[in-house]
């Protein structure tokens, strides 16, 4: 007899007497003496199932195979490192792979693949994908890299997206040549990189403040025919632009339209938005001068990004310059246009202008003011205190194209509550609420705030009682804090411990920091005695620990 088997508690053994002949089994494969042994878990439910597992120190061992093996096939559900290992065939091995992948058995399956390609075995390619991917996410990239080889190094094509993430990964922990060295394979191996790959690359080396290495990295692979991806080359432009500035940018553009990638709108005009962004109106002149040498016309994004610029910094002659000669082109003004200029105005509280622009898009029926535009303007008049003429211009949009929407009413609601106007207050938020417009958490804000402005304490207190016994309703933790902070002001800490109570019973999950934290912002605005007589309280209702 070739083999006895011992049963014991945690597994059986199988101890090798001597070489069997022949005769004694009907199919024999001989063990290459790996350093991995396979051991399986017995299992409660069928007892029959047990762990083998290999004890001789031999060279080779020879097992009885199942020809026919059941469909409920038992498969170990752990790899270690005591000893020779089972030979199985490689359907049975990729069926363990699939396993552990969907188990998230990760190192298990790395080690498994890695027993596999020693012995001439080719390893599931999906189920290879999971796990790189899988290792990657878990932050285990050199063996992620280390799959990728062998998978590779079986016939297998990871995808791209695979290859991104792998890169991704390196480019994150600063390996930018390893991360070059995959890039490089990623053809030979039947999938050449794409436009993330590389964006990937190039953010890398900008990130690491190599931006000539950048510029010949993506020159070099121009040469090698990559696409001239213009996302790609309007990132490498934005970059360089930041550190370097446009004439530097220039000069780069006219080297790439050397090697045959030039820019398009999309590049210009995320230049200029970059220059206007830093306040260099020069440099955008600079740049909206080379678009056009190179025979394009600037877009009504052009001319929109322009005109920002120029209303924040309030260079208004210019912005009527460019509005007239927009008129002019085919790029005609839109009501984006009108809004950015009708924010610019109202921001730096020139009204009149903005009435005007309003007044203008109207009668030369160029375009139709929207609801922005309404709210740019209401939101403008309540600035400047204008509320009755905000509540006029709100009346006049009923039953327009442009109904007034929940934000419009809240605009309109916050300028008459700073007035302290709640009598006001009221008749718009009975309004809003008759035409089907649900008050949020901001409604509910300007409220308590114009009630605590008023002095009308009950009123505040009566509105979070209502808001709190709602569960529909949640009001954001500032809000308490304010009237914690003006009650305390008008030296009524009784109230301020009441709003208190308010807001940890508002809260879903008990903060034991929160009233410390209320009682260090009073205490914070000079108003300690206050701040001592409320901790004093908090502490008698055992709010706070003493």
């Amino acid at each position: 007899m070739a083999y006895t088997v011992q049963p014991q508690k945690p597994m059986i053994e199988v101890h090798s007497m001597h070489k069997p002949s022949p005769a004694d089994y009907s199919h024999k494969r001989a063990l290459v003496p790996f350093c991995y042994s396979l051991i399986g878990s017995r299992n409660q439910s069928d007892p029959e199932k047990s762990v083998l597992s290999c004890q001789q120190n031999q060279t080779s061992v020879y097992l009885k195979t199942n020809s026919h093996p059941s469909k409920n096939a038992y498969y170990p559900s752990k790899l270690s490192q005591n000893g020779p290992v089972i030979e199985n065939d490689e359907k049975t091995n990729n069926k363990m792979l699939q396993s552990f992948c969907s188990n998230g058995k990760l190192l298990d399956a790395a080690k498994l693949i890695d027993l596999m390609t020693r012995r001439n075995q080719i390893p599931d390619f999906p189920s290879c994908v999971k796990l790189i991917r899988g290792l990657i996410n878990d932050d285990r990239i050199e063996k992620a890299a280390t799959i990728l080889r062998l998978m590779v190094m079986t016939g297998g094509t990871p995808d791209v997206i695979t290859y991104n993430m792998l890169i991704g990964g390196f480019c994150r922990k600063q390996r930018l040549n390893v991360a070059l060295d995959i890039l490089e394979g990623m053809s030979s191996s039947g999938c050449p990189p794409d436009i993330i790959t590389y964006n990937t690359i190039i953010r890398a080396f900008c990130g690491q403040g190599r931006f000539d290495e950048a510029v010949l990295f993506w020159k070099d692979h121009l040469r090698k025919g990559c696409p001239p991806y213009v996302i790609t080359y309007t990132i490498l432009v934005e970059l360089i632009s930041k550190h370097f500035g446009v004439t530097r940018v220039l000069e780069i553009m006219e080297d790439m339209a050397a090697e045959g990638c030039y820019p398009d709108l999309i590049t210009y005009n995320s230049m200029i938005n970059t220059a206007c962004k830093r306040g260099n109106y020069d440099d955008a002149t600079l740049i909206v001068g080379s678009l056009i040498s190179r025979g394009m016309k600037p877009n009504a994004v052009t001319y929109n990004t322009l005109l920002h610029s120029l209303c924040v910094y309030a260079c208004w002659d210019e912005a009527d310059e460019i509005l007239s000669f927009m008129k002019e082109t085919s790029s005609h003004p839109t009501s984006v246009t009108y809004n950015i200029l009708i924010n610019g105005l109202c921001r730096h509280g020139l009204l009149d202008r903005a009435i005007g622009f309003l007044d203008r898009m109207v009668l030369d029926d160029c375009c139709t003011p929207d609801i922005i535009t309404y709210n740019t303007l209401l939101r403008g008049l309540c600035k400047e205190s204008m509320v009755d003429e905000a509540i006029t211009v709100l009346d006049l949009l009923r039953g327009t194209s442009c109904s007034p929407t929940l934000i419009t009413y809240n605009i309109v609601i916050d300028g008459l509550a700073k007035q302290g106007k709640m009598e006001k207050v009221m008749e718009v938020y009975n309004r809003m609420v008759g035409f089907g417009h649900r008050p949020d958490d901001v409604t509910y804000r300007c409220l308590v705030w114009g009630f605590c402005r008023a002095d009308l304490i009950e009123e505040a207190i009566e509105l979070l009682n209502v808001i709190g016994c709602n569960s529909r309703r949640r009001i954001r933790e500032n809000c308490y804090r304010f009237m914690i902070h003006r009650m305390c002001q008008k030296k009524e800490v009784d109230v301020a411990v009441q709003v208190v109570q308010m807001l940890v019973s508002s809260r879903s999950k008990y903060d034991p920091l929160l009233c410390s934290h209320v009682v260090q912002g009073i205490h914070a605005a000079g108003m300690i005695d206050e701040a001592v007589e409320l901790r004093e309280k908090l502490m008698d209702k055992k709010l706070l620990k003493r």
